[in-house]
């Protein structure tokens, strides 16, 4: 085999090391991820000039769709005992979206030219074809098929993604402009907003609560309903996008109503966690229900802010759906994500998930999310900086574990060294 070869595939499906593989590279694209997160709300107290949106786009584009990239990979090879992705086509697509993201947020606060802005736009679209490109191929060559209907998940989602980012791109390069270029703008967020990030939620939800709570996976999500949810949710979406784009209001109000009716569709599909569950899972898996909570109430508010004949994206809606809504499923899944990709065993597997379980965390979350959508604005930022630096004491708790553990292997492995010198020594004399 040819280092080419090895290097599209590091590990057949079904393998042992395939999993190893996948969350070594998880782990590099969930840090960078991590960095974005924490660029967010640093970004927003900084002075800059373009106010709500470079901590919005620095979430939402670098943190958020890392994280989608690196976690999807891992699930689809996990779930689906399937082939880890080539290690260049993971760091093209996860550079593609560092660079795009990082390209938007400098080019637009320091007023690049429009084409600039474009290219970073026209990177992030890249790097969706190519994680779509990776998890197809994940998921055909898997030895398990009961993930196959989270990949059209997925896809859904990636399409969407990239005909919002491609909307973003025309935006950028002024090639739409007056009166359209509202509702081009409308329509490129809910895509990517309520497309991208939504579908890939709800495809994962059912999957990822029974990991979470450690129990099966609710009867009820049959591929057949999960078609049914997902084709209700992408119909109330394509609906949606379509009345703003033709300036009609009331039709985009209704799509939204559409969707929100998929997102109950989608609580419906979930595992019922008993009280065992929720002492192990704890604030992980309420998090994950707060989130949920808040991302639905936020498209509700969407909808009836378009019935009404108002805007698509009213700031009290945007502010609940990614504070209230992705940032805390974000942070559930990280919380989860963060033990298991340290690795080391059983025993530090549970020790890390005593450090990321955080009640004081999810409920500053929480608070911050009201707090925002009230108008407090020192009250909300307090919380915020209180839940970001309990989520990076914890970070750091694990990280400083984890460098222990290696530590502690590189000593065994320098006395197993020095041990078989010495014999070879012995024997020499």
């Amino acid at each position: 085999m040819t280092a080419k070869e090895g290097d599209r595939e590091p590990a057949p499906a079904g393998a042992a090391g395939r999993v190893a593989v996948v969350q070594g590279q998880a782990r590099a694209t969930l840090l960078l991820a991590a960095g974005f997160a924490l660029a967010a709300p640093v970004s927003a107290v900084l002075p800059h000039r373009t106010g709500r949106w470079l901590p919005l786009h620095l979430f939402l584009v670098g943190s958020l769709l890392l994280a989608i990239s690196g976690a999807t990979q891992l699930f689809a090879v996990t779930w689906a005992a399937g082939p880890p992705p080539g290690r260049g086509l993971v760091r093209t697509q996860r550079a593609l979206v560092a660079v795009g993201a990082a390209g938007l947020a400098a080019g637009r606060e320091l007023e690049a030219p429009a084409g600039l802005l474009a290219v970073a736009g026209l990177a992030v679209a890249l790097a969706l074809a190519l994680l779509a490109v990776a998890l197809h191929r994940i998921v055909a060559n898997g030895v398990q098929r009961r993930f196959d209907p989270v990949l059209r998940w997925y896809l859904a989602a990636l399409a969407a993604g990239g005909a919002g980012t491609v909307l973003g791109a025309a935006l950028a390069a002024g090639v739409v402009t007056g009166a359209h270029a509202g509702r081009v703008r409308e329509a490129h967020a809910v895509l990517n907003l309520l497309g991208l990030v939504g579908l890939v939620i709800a495809g994962t939800l059912p999957f990822f609560v029974a990991t979470q709570a450690r129990m099966k996976m609710s009867p009820a999500a049959t591929p057949a309903a999960q078609r049914v949810v997902r084709g209700v949710m992408a119909a109330g979406l394509a609906v949606a996008v379509v009345g703003l784009l033709a300036g009609r209001p009331q039709p985009a109000g209704a799509g939204l109503a559409v969707y929100a009716a998929g997102q109950a569709g989608v609580v419906a599909l979930l595992p019922r966690p008993g009280r065992r569950q929720l002492r192990w899972a704890g604030p992980r898996l309420v998090q994950l229900g707060t989130g949920l909570l808040w991302w639905t109430g936020a498209v509700l508010a969407m909808a009836v802010s378009l019935l009404g004949g108002g805007p698509a994206l009213p700031p009290p809606a945007l502010l609940a759906l990614v504070v209230g809504g992705f940032a805390q499923i974000l942070a559930a899944a990280l919380a989860y994500l963060g033990p298991v990709l340290r690795g080391g065993g059983h025993e530090r597997l549970t020790a890390g998930f005593a450090v990321t379980a955080s009640w004081r965390g999810l409920a500053a979350a929480n608070a911050a999310a009201a707090a925002l959508i009230c108008g407090h604005r020192v009250l909300d930022g307090a919380l915020l900086a209180g839940w970001v630096l309990d989520a990076g004491w914890r970070a750091g708790r694990l990280s400083a574990g984890r460098q222990r553990r290696l530590m502690t292997a590189s000593s065994s492995r320098s006395a197993a060294a020095v041990n078989s010198a010495s014999n070879d020594a012995v024997t020499i004399r």
